[in-house]
């Protein structure tokens, strides 16, 4: 039987030690070819960090050090965000790999997700994107999977609309024993079915730091596919290692939220969405100026020209 192929992508900004420990993670969890397992590679996108980190980062494609494991390492000289990030990745992933696994560097894996995920996908027709169960860095478990935004959800509540329809809204903080077909699944961990996900175009690169993985299972669901959760699979996330928060950063979600309001909802509810986060972030200005600049900036629109990927310039 010949084996499934996977090309794994991971991203680096400035974090080559946390890269280094995924890759050694999916070394040791990871069944091979000749162990009847996938016949897998590994593509990393350093996204224009620092020379010293970049540098600091080149070792890791010494064949030696995992026992001839191909690994590529790509250099962009600007840093593409998340989606383009995974972008530049893909081209140089094998033309005829039946998965793509998009994975952050600040994961490591639990258990041999690589092949129980190509196991469920290859018996799953349906399914086009799935996701392995997360857990923080102290070992508990965390919600793994999200709803993609409605104004029902947002105007009624999650408690509502998932008693009203609990098939399209499964609880996020169940512990389940199974798969379960889910909205979307987090973006730290996601495993997807080549021709799916090249039917599609791939990601979606407006989206330059968030709203990513909810934008991808909407447009795969429109295309017929689903998404599911598959618990058995384990890996821990080490959240956010590589995006500091502040105002910026912040602005960037809404700034990719309300992208995904142009792409999928009408005018009227556009107006809506910009109405409730409006108010959402304005009540809470006392606590923190940020959430009234945030307020203003949402009631401008969330004008896409003012992201971080327009400050930048090109590096060495």
């Amino acid at each position: 039987m010949i084996p499934r192929k996977v090309s794994i992508v991971l991203i680096n900004y400035n974090s080559h030690q946390f890269t280094y420990d995924c890759v050694d993670s999916i070394v040791e969890k990871t069944a091979t070819a000749d162990q009847n397992g996938v016949d897998y590679e590994i593509i990393i996108v350093d996204n224009n960090s620092s020379s010293q980190d970049y540098e600091s980062l080149k070792p890791i494609v010494d064949p030696t050090r995992h026992n001839g494991l191909r690994i590529k390492l790509i250099r962009s000289r600007i840093n593409l965000g998340f989606s383009g990030g995974n972008m530049l990745g893909v081209q140089f992933t094998d033309p005829q790999a039946d998965y793509y696994y998009f994975l952050n560097n600040d994961c490591v894996l639990r258990t041999d997700v690589c092949n129980q995920l190509t196991a469920f996908m290859d018996a799953t027709p349906d399914a086009g994107l799935c996701g392995a169960q997360m857990f923080a860095g102290d070992g508990s478990r965390q919600v793994t999977f999200g709803y993609l935004p409605t104004l029902g959800s947002k105007i009624l509540g999650h408690g509502f609309v998932r008693m009203i329809n609990p098939s399209l809204y499964p609880n996020v903080r169940q512990i389940y024993t199974g798969p379960v077909q889910v909205p979307f699944v987090m973006g730290s961990t996601l495993f997807l079915r080549a021709t799916a996900f090249n039917q599609l175009g791939g990601f979606d690169i407006a989206h330059f730091l968030y709203v990513e993985e909810e934008d991808l299972a909407k447009r795969l669901l429109l295309q017929g596919f689903t998404c599911y959760l598959v618990p058995q699979a384990e890996y821990v996330h080490f959240t956010g290692q590589s995006t500091i928060r502040n105002y910026d950063v912040e602005k960037e979600y809404y700034i990719s939220l309300f992208h995904y309001f142009r792409k999928y909802h009408s005018w009227p509810e556009r107006i809506l969405f910009r109405a409730y986060y409006f108010i959402k972030n304005g009540r809470k200005f006392r606590r923190d100026p940020i959430y009234g600049r945030l307020a203003w900036f949402i009631g401008r629109g969330s004008p896409m020209r003012e992201s971080l990927r327009y400050r930048q310039s090109i590096g060495l």
